[in-house]
């Protein structure tokens, strides 16, 4: 996600001509989506060019099962949205073999 956010933001700064940027993490129901709105100059979607940038974020979204979307008109901003799910490993305690709790013996005198 850092990748596709640095991206995200290099491509604003490039092109978008943007006075304001909103970036939104969120972790759902098995789903990490980060999306970056920006109120800049906006492009068609259907005859943006696919330079390196965005090559590269599609390619990095593909590595892990995820969805990448962009949002665009001109003279309206753009959103680009990346979806990844969560994989999770089990919590290291829980892998664990538990182990009984230790009495002190009784000495009778």
């Amino acid at each position: 996600m850092y990748r596709l956010l640095q991206e995200a933001l290099t491509n604003v700064v490039k092109h978008a001509g943007a006075s304001r940027v909103t970036v939104a993490l969120v972790e759902d129901d098995g789903t990490v989506e980060l999306s970056v709105t920006d109120d800049g100059a906006g492009f068609e979607t259907d005859a943006a060019s696919e330079g390196f940038g965005l090559i590269g974020m599609r390619e990095r979204i593909a590595l892990v099962d995820g969805e990448l979307s962009f949002r665009s008109r001109p003279g309206t901003g753009t959103t680009v949205t990346a979806r990844i799910p969560v994989k999770r490993r089990p919590p290291e305690h829980a892998t664990r073999t538990p182990v009984p709790p230790r009495t002190a013996a009784r000495r009778n005198h």
